[in-house]
């Protein structure tokens, strides 16, 4: 019958397409064993609601998932190309390199068209919240004439690849106004000039995805609610813009293993869980569209890079002591937002992991698969609930001089496109990846750029190009150079690390097991578990442990402070159960800023006095495990590799990388 005088404000009816879409979203590419189904009378009933609201119930949605997929608005496959490119999580208030007066590489929207032009179509800006909410924003304005398009055009082909006579590079989609590098940059507040960054990728069609550093920004550890609040509030901000709302994704915690933190409670630290369904429980009300990136954690047993670590077979959890992401799965397979979730894991090869096995072939498959790979393809059931998941790795990356490398990255390669003995029928293809990264300034991997931020490094550019990157100049066809996942980077050997001008950002470590993991049975870990084997006391050199130290900065004058992490195996023959204590020393340490996975009891005269407290940190016989336990520390000098450790009062072995 006909409604008369029927008048609805005009903001209910977006909240009520939010929530109609909040429905959709919940229901939608899910598969049921059992329980819920969606039907087609629920369908017509959601579509007469919908017109009858006045609303268009065929309104393009944006960014989703399906099964392993992500889908754009009008359901076609979305494939993200990206680049990690950081800055607005060391100060220095902006993507990092704008530092010179020569606008090629200098000057923040050309880099971008630059990027474009060389195929990549998304982008990873990690970012402080304490960076975005505290400083000021630094003055890159520069007077420097713009680049020209041939030189622009020059710069963004390979010299392997001639173009044909006439062939020129497409103008970019939405320049910002104004000839002077730099200048169209807000300078008002760092968390504006990073919303307005944000929008310009997006105007110019680029998926956009924000990660909050926990390396550089504990505001997570610090008060939870009011990281969600920061995320609620960033989220909202992005969301006003129509090109970004519907382009931006949210990796919500990097690299959760940096401060200890698991998948269940640790010490003062919340289940990682709680932290990922808290901030997505409120984010996703503000904007339903937004894509949630997961990282994993507590899995070094089975050689999990940090960043990775989302097996949830209890055989393997069982045997190799891993932290359990079931908690959080269950949970998540349930919430409304289940569709709106990739996984995220990191992978690097052996020069950042040290791994000696499971780098390559069979036994990098079987690591993949055991952590993520599953997840594509068996996908994870909870009671009536069944769900794949696509996946997006958020980093991975590396100089390609080193030969393990090189082996790794190619056999990753077959592993992503799912071919050669790489495909081992249990994972679906991975074709969302954003490459570690497009900064230089990364001293572990160097970046796509030469050291002068304006060189392209093509011989990484050309492996991007085996697992679908498609610059300009080249239309990938079956057989051409620069297409088969064979082709060896080898050839061009890397350049080597530089002091860097600003300080850096490295993905941290866990170091591996020695061991292959074995591919699970049915029946494993579903006995009675075998008690612990008794401690024995520590003999002088039986355990190993290797380090990593990152670029330290200076506090005040004359004091610096730096990140150290170390991993500990206890290569003899009887376990080491928890709690053990540990001496670090090192003359020249003040005080201990921060520590995760171990109590400092003392700092005094250069040594470091601690102990572990977790069951999870016995440390097993025979190089069965690592345990990392690290701090932020103070010192009167810029050296700060341990010079010795003891565990229970013996010397440790020692070896690692100053990547500072």
């Amino acid at each position: 019958m006909p409604i008369k005088n029927f008048q609805i404000n005009i903001s209910l009816i977006g909240n009520l397409n939010n929530y109609f879409k909040i429905i959709y979203k919940s229901t939608n590419n899910q598969k049921y064993t059992g329980g819920i189904v969606k039907s087609f009378f629920n369908k017509l009933l959601f579509t007469y609601m919908m017109l009858w609201l006045g609303l268009n119930p065929f309104q393009a949605e944006a960014l989703t998932t399906k099964a392993d997929k992500i889908i754009d608005e009008q359901g076609k496959v979305v494939e993200l190309k990206g680049v990690n490119w950081f800055g607005f999580n060391n100060q220095s208030t902006m993507v990092d390199g704008l530092w010179g007066n020569e606008a090629i590489k200098d000057d923040f929207q050309t880099v971008v068209y630059r990027m474009q032009l060389l195929g990549i179509n998304a982008v990873r800006l990690p970012f402080s919240f304490k960076d975005l909410y505290e400083l000021s924003p630094r003055n890159y304005s520069k007077d420097c004439p713009p680049a020209t398009q041939a030189e622009i055009q020059a710069n963004v082909t390979n010299p392997d690849f001639p173009v044909e006579s006439g062939k020129t590079i497409p103008p970019m989609t939405a320049p910002a106004q104004g000839t002077t590098c730099n200048g169209y940059l807000p300078n008002d507040t760092t968390f504006n000039r990073f919303v307005w960054v944000v929008d310009f990728f997006a105007q110019n069609g680029f998926y956009v995805l924000i990660d909050n550093h926990l390396r550089e920004d504990q505001t997570a550890l610090e008060d939870k609610n009011l990281w969600v609040q920061r995320w609620t509030e960033l989220a909202q901000a992005i969301s006003q813009n129509p090109a970004s709302k519907d382009r931006v994704m949210i990796d919500i915690l990097n690299e959760p293993d940096n401060y200890g933190v698991r998948w269940e409670p640790s010490g003062d630290k919340l289940a990682l869980g709680e932290y990922y369904l808290s901030a997505m429980d409120a984010i996703y009300t503000i904007n339903p569209n937004l894509l949630f990136f997961v990282e994993g954690t507590g899995q070094g047993g089975i050689d999990a890079n940090w960043g990775d670590g989302f097996a949830t077979d209890p055989a393997l959890i069982s045997q190799y002591g891993l932290s359990d992401p079931n908690p959080f799965f269950k949970e998540l397979v349930k919430k409304p937002y289940a569709n709106q979730v990739v996984i995220s894991p990191h992978i690097y090869p052996p020069s950042v992991t040290y791994a000696n096995k499971n780098y390559s072939g069979a036994g990098l498959a079987n690591r993949l698969t055991s952590s993520f790979g599953y997840l594509t393809q068996q996908g994870y059931c909870s009671e009536s609930i069944c769900k794949t998941f696509p996946i997006a790795v958020g980093e991975f990356g590396s100089r390609f001089s080193e030969e393990k490398d090189i082996e790794s990255l190619n056999d990753l390669a077959k592993y992503f496109n799912n071919t050669g003995e790489l495909a081992d029928g249990k994972h679906q293809p991975i074709t969302n990846w954003f490459y570690w990264s497009w900064n230089p300034n990364s001293g572990d991997t160097g970046g796509l750029v030469e050291d002068n931020w304006k060189d392209i490094v093509w011989k990484k550019i050309n492996y991007l190009v085996t697992i679908g990157l498609t610059p300009w100049y080249f239309d990938p066809v079956e057989g051409e150079p620069g297409n088969d996942p064979s082709n060896d980077p080898a050839e061009n050997p890397g350049t080597p690390p530089v002091e860097n001008p600003k300080p850096e950002e490295q993905p941290p470590v866990e170091e591996p097991k020695p061991e292959e993991i074995p591919a699970p049975t049915p029946d494993e870990g579903k006995g009675e578990e075998e008690p612990a084997p008794a401690p024995s006391e520590v003999i002088d050199g039986s355990v190993a442990v290797k380090f990593e130290v990152g670029t330290s900065w200076e506090e005040k004058p004359g004091v610096y402070q730096n990140v150290v992490n170390l991993f500990v195996t206890n290569n003899g023959s009887e376990a080491i159960s928890a709690p053990w204590t540990i001496e670090i020393s090192n003359g020249s340490y003040l005080e201990v800023v921060n520590f995760w996975n171990m109590e400092v009891n003392s700092t005094s005269g250069g040594t470091i006095q601690g102990k572990t407290t977790e069951s999870w940190q016995q440390l097993s016989p025979n190089g069965g495990n690592s345990v990392n336990i690290g701090y932020i520390v103070s010192s009167s000098s810029k050296d700060f590799v341990p010079k010795s450790v003891k565990i229970n009062g013996s010397s440790a072995g020692t070896q690692g990388v100053n990547i500072g």
